[in-house]
């Protein structure tokens, strides 16, 4: 392709109004084998009991804005894009989007078919709930993406999201509010090696951050 050509290709795929909208204009393939990185949308807000928030618009929204995004970096002269093979591979279905539990339980599934590829995720929710049903599937003793190593967390949160004291959180067990512990006792995450950080106040009560604590969390509040 010619350098001219390439150019007023590359000025119409930064218009985010225009054509069909995937995450940062990768191409769309739903097959993950052969990906180096896998763009995921995961459209769930279930995990908070209620969907009320909104955030299973976020994958629709964040595809709409990220044809804004500029692949090339010039300090490093890198391009991302022409040194591996970046797809979306779509959204995960959840076809029964007001069930926690299942969702919970689709997203395992799907993140097992992309571990199972070696495929890096890249994830657009969504609630955190979200953040279990991945790790699950990817963080797994049998996972071929770690080697069947726990994941080690970098937990940028206001919330700790390991409210193990509730059996629930507005009726979602596997909640945007337990996941960080429920990783933990099963085996998915070591909480020795992780942090959480931006962790930040106006508490329901003054003991909120013993949880973390108790499971083995670093956490960081300032």
């Amino acid at each position: 392709m010619d350098k001219k050509k390439r150019d007023h290709e590359a000025m119409m795929q930064g218009l985010n109004w225009w054509g069909i909208p995937t995450l940062f204009r990768c191409p769309y393939n739903s097959d993950s084998e052969g990906c180096d990185i896998a763009l995921v949308g995961v459209p769930h807000s279930t995990g908070n009991g209620t969907t009320e928030r909104d955030q299973h618009l976020g994958p629709r929204a964040v595809r709409n804005i990220s044809a804004l995004g500029r692949r090339a970096h010039l300090k490093y002269k890198l391009d991302p894009w022409n040194i591996c093979e970046i797809r979306d591979l779509g959204d995960v279905p959840l076809p029964e989007a007001n069930n926690n539990e299942k969702c919970i339980e689709h997203i395992t599934d799907f993140y097992k078919r992309i571990a199972e590829n070696k495929a890096r995720p890249v994830s657009v929710g969504g609630d955190h709930s979200i953040t279990g049903g991945i790790l699950q599937a990817i963080a797994s003793s049998n996972s071929k993406l770690t080697g069947g190593q726990k994941a080690v967390l970098l937990h940028f949160d206001a919330h700790t999201d390991t409210f193990h004291q509730l059996d629930h959180f507005l009726g979602a067990v596997k909640s945007a509010a337990h996941w960080g512990s429920y990783l933990v006792r099963d085996g998915f995450v070591d909480a020795s090696s992780s942090v959480q950080i931006g962790i930040r106040g106006n508490p329901r009560t003054l003991d909120w951050l013993d949880s973390s604590y108790e499971l083995g969390y670093e956490v960081i509040t300032k």
